[in-house]
């Protein structure tokens, strides 16, 4: 009897695990199953306390639990009942009611450790199943109201690795013939990071015009991740002339973006198009994209974005130029800076689009613009910068002014060990470059003279009255 009860826990256990995990599409039977699996669970451990009674709770457990006490009493009053030898040993026997309380706590022990057991052979069943178990068994629905919901209790949390299973449904999802399902698995599919599902969101793109926007937005949200993405890359590129596509320019930017696939000539083209449509967040798009290429070559691009009427255009660009770390990105960077009248504007945080529930994804941080051309500047090594700081340092915002002081006693120790010698020397190349260009060839002749005087004056740290962020 033990082995019978606990061979058929384990094994319905096993059914009942599989058959949720694989082919379960009804929320209400997934529930009575994992009901069912527990109240096996406790018949186990019911059977096996009264089995093991005799060793565990008291010698003659098993006597008194199948004794009829009615049929005693009975007994008793017909004068029936036999007459009772004294035993020895009866002081070593426990006391009934103590073995009743042995018996009960014995009861819970086995039925709790026997559903552990179970729950851990079938890889921790139980937390699989309460999420996202629950979100994929609705998702296996054939009404298309319940695998929206499953969706949407998958969306909610998203803080697992997608299993074979969760991929399996979320790809039969994708081909859902209700936009709402398709286009929420979609979100799902980005959110989690699949790559593997990659394939289907490019094609989504192709079939599903009303969708173009999110499914793009999906394969963006693939990149964003830790993890390589390389069909996500490659269905990226594959959409790049793609006329469903193409009708979302702000969507493919971020997109391209996001996933660093290097089509340059169609990101300058919205750009482009959003210059001449004055469509700020179709030149946001592109910029930000175009930074995040990382690319020397588009220097000139980013550079010419610092002069855009939008400060959210103006910081992207920034921030692609502090990623390309060229010396080039000095002069530009100053000359912004210099334009700048108010120390305390701030760049205005922007976020890739994602559907409801999702997590934040910051393309432009919120912060200081002035900061941010600082940091900026910091990477380009410029020896320029250590005369230039020394002037520009009054009446910035604190952050600021203490970056500023950081980034000249950086610049001062690389000086004095001789580790800008070779750029001192490009710059006064590039100066007397420019001065043969405009017909003037000594204009670059003291570009840097004086500078060593003021550049030990040093940046001095800020004053009390200093603007606080």
């Amino acid at each position: 009897m033990l082995l019978l009860s606990n061979t058929a826990f384990y094994g319905a256990g096993y059914w009942i695990h599989d058959y949720i995990d694989h082919r379960a599409s009804s929320p209400g039977l997934s529930f009575a199953l994992v009901a069912l699996w527990m109240a096996l669970g406790v018949l186990a451990g019911l059977v096996t306390v009264i089995a093991l009674g005799k060793w565990l709770v008291q010698r003659d457990f098993i006597d008194k639990f199948l004794r009829d006490e009615m049929a005693d009493l009975d007994a008793r009053i017909d004068g029936r009942a036999p007459e009772v030898e004294d035993d020895p040993d009866a002081e070593l026997v426990i006391p009934t009611k103590d073995g009743s309380i042995r018996f009960w706590l014995l009861f819970l022990v086995l039925s709790v450790a026997g559903l552990t057991v179970s729950n851990q052979v079938g890889g921790r069943f139980l937390g699989r199943y309460t999420h996202p178990g629950v979100a994929v068994v609705h998702m296996r629905s054939p009404d298309p109201a319940v695998r929206r919901t499953g969706l949407n209790m998958l969306a909610s949390r998203l803080d697992f690795d997608a299993s074979e299973a969760v991929a399996r449904v979320v790809r039969a999802s994708l081909s859902d013939p209700d936009e709402g399902v398709a286009a929420r698995a979609a979100f799902v599919a980005g959110s989690l990071g699949v790559d593997a599902l990659s394939p289907e969101l490019a094609e989504m793109v192709r079939t599903h015009p009303a969708l173009a926007f999110v499914t793009m937005i999906s394969l963006a949200q693939i990149g964003h991740k830790p993890k390589p993405a390389p069909k996500a890359r490659l269905a990226a590129a594959s959409l790049v002339d793609e006329p469903n596509a193409l009708a979302e320019p702000i969507a493919m930017a971020y997109m391209l973006g996001m996933l660093r696939v290097p089509a340059i000539e169609r990101l300058r083209a919205i750009y482009a198009d959003g210059v001449t449509k004055g469509d700020e967040a179709l030149r946001l798009a592109a910029i930000w994209a175009l930074a995040h290429l990382e690319d020397p070559q588009l220097l000139q691009v980013l550079v010419k974005a610092l002069e855009d009427e939008s400060l959210a255009v103006r910081c992207a660009a920034v921030g692609g130029l502090e990623g390309l770390v060229v010396f080039e990105a000095s002069a530009p960077l100053r000359a912004a800076f210099e334009r700048s009248k108010d120390p305390l504007l701030r760049c205005p945080e922007v976020l890739l689009p994602v559907q409801e529930d999702g997590s934040p994804i910051a393309l432009v941080l919120a912060r200081n613009y002035e900061l941010a051309l600082v940091r900026a500047l910091a990477t380009t090594d410029d020896p320029l910068l250590l005369r230039w700081l020394v002037d520009h340092q009054e009446g910035r915002e604190h952050r600021t002014h203490k970056l500023m002081r950081l980034v000249w006693e950086r610049l001062k120790q690389k000086d004095d060990n001789g580790q800008l010698r070779g750029l001192r020397q490009r710059r006064l190349q590039l100066e007397r470059l420019q001065a043969a260009q405009l017909g003037r060839p000594d204009a670059g002749a003291a570009s840097d003279g004086g500078g060593s005087q003021a550049a030990d004056a040093g940046v001095p740290d800020a004053s009390p009255a200093a603007p606080t962020p």
